[in-house]
């Protein structure tokens, strides 16, 4: 084998969070990065995403993430003098159960703190907003209307772009095999052609492959693939284009326009997993070897979604998507090094939540690289907060499962 390259930085994966990444690192002084991704950009788990882009989350630190991935998308079109398509539609948050309503309340208290645009609302004007729903009188709605979502492929072309511009090496259709390690500091990554790259810093950034290539070294990811899905309807002259995300805790449920149809993505209420150590090596045309069209899942969630999106009934579902969100236990994500490895950083884990994220992800693992103090508190993201483990156990990637199934935030 032969030495090919010395730079600074190795990222693998050239998905929306390897090249967020790499656009920050691109903006800091003196450093060289390359990013070695086994297929096309954003081809894997980037492209399937729904996108769904709200500001403010569960917990401070996520809405600080996300707020970030917000001013990167508006500096992105800056520096092509052309807005991405971000469409900024707003989100509603509509709940009649209790622990909805309360998920509500805390919404809008943590937007009043980040200085978010919120505004409850009654039901009819959420009606109005979103003509798809069906709302009871008790029913509690939350509006923000800086929300949006935006072409998950576009964005992270656009991160690239600027990375690119700004003397990033992507390596294209070549497919890390390993990772080197001396003693205990990873040295760079060996190419399945026989080259190596050796470098400073290794970034896992590699989706779900992720977990596979860290073992390793010795590191135990804690994350499973899960399934994500989503319907998308034929066009239908009741779905404005314009109209808002929707957030529906009470069914596990979120809707948005699509293509002149509605978009809705459901929350297994028995997730569906595929084991980390055999997943093929791309995405495409990828099916779980459970409930593969997802027909189970949309007859077990139906009656709550109904009950809420009357308009499902007359809808006629054109396309289904599924593929691949890696989920933690707890639902924060996987970001940062591990405890007595030295050389290597983990940027993965994001839950359902990547692209959304991908700035402020970015900006964190750019922060630690450089060993600069971070943007947000990098301490709920460790790798060893699980404790010891096996990423491959069943208990454990069920544990990750269950995240998945309790998830009611959109």
């Amino acid at each position: 084998m032969s030495i090919v390259n010395h730079p600074d930085v190795v990222i693998i994966g050239g998905g929306i969070l390897g090249c967020s990444i790499a656009r920050y690192i691109s903006r800091l002084p003196g450093l060289s990065t390359v990013v070695v991704e086994r297929h096309g950009l954003g081809e894997q788990t980037t492209s399937y995403a729904a996108a769904v882009l709200t500001r403010v989350r569960t917990h401070q630190v996520l809405t600080g993430l996300a707020m970030e991935t917000f001013r990167a998308i508006e500096e992105l079109g800056e520096a092509r003098n052309e807005p991405l398509p971000l469409r900024k539609v707003g989100s509603l948050q509509v709940s009649a159960q209790l622990d909805g309503q309360q998920q509500i309340e805390q919404t809008a208290q943590q937007a009043a703190e980040a200085g978010v645009s919120a505004e409850l609302i009654d039901i009819q004007d959420a009606m109005q907003l979103a003509p798809w729903l069906d709302l009871t009188p008790d029913t509690a709605a939350l509006w923000l209307p800086d929300d949006g979502y935006i072409d998950p492929y576009s964005l992270c072309m656009a991160y690239a772009a600027e990375a690119r511009r700004n003397g990033v090496e992507f390596r294209l259709k070549q497919t890390v095999s390993g990772l080197l390690q001396h003693g205990s500091r990873v040295t760079g990554v060996s190419l399945a052609n026989g080259e190596v790259i050796s470098a400073g810093i290794v970034i896992d950034a590699a989706g779900p492959w992720s977990t596979e290539l860290a073992r390793q070294v010795g590191i135990h990811l804690g994350m499973a693939p899960v399934r994500s899905h989503y319907w998308i309807s034929a066009p239908d002259p009741r779905v404005p284009s314009n109209g808002p995300m929707t957030i529906l805790p009470d069914s596990g449920a979120y809707a948005r326009p699509e293509v002149g149809g509605l978009l809705f993505g459901l929350r297994d209420t028995q997730s569906v997993v595929a084991h980390p150590g055999a997943l093929p090596e791309s995405l495409q045309g990828f099916r779980f070897d459970t409930d593969p069209t997802g027909e189970c899942a949309l007859e077990d969630g139906y009656p709550s979604l109904r009950s809420q999106l009357f308009l499902i009934d007359d809808l006629s579902l054109a396309h289904y998507v599924s593929n691949i969100s890696s989920y933690t236990p707890d639902g924060f994500y996987l970001l940062g090094p591990m405890p007595g490895i030295d050389g290597f950083i983990a940027a993965t884990g994001c839950s359902g939540a990547g692209i959304g994220m991908s700035g402020g992800i970015g900006r964190l693992i750019s922060e630690l690289v450089v060993d600069q103090p971070t943007f947000v508190n990098r301490e709920p993201f460790r790798l060893d907060r699980f404790g010891a483990f096996d990423s491959y156990d069943p208990d454990f990637i069920h544990r990750c499962a269950e995240a998945r199934a309790r998830k009611r935030t959109g």
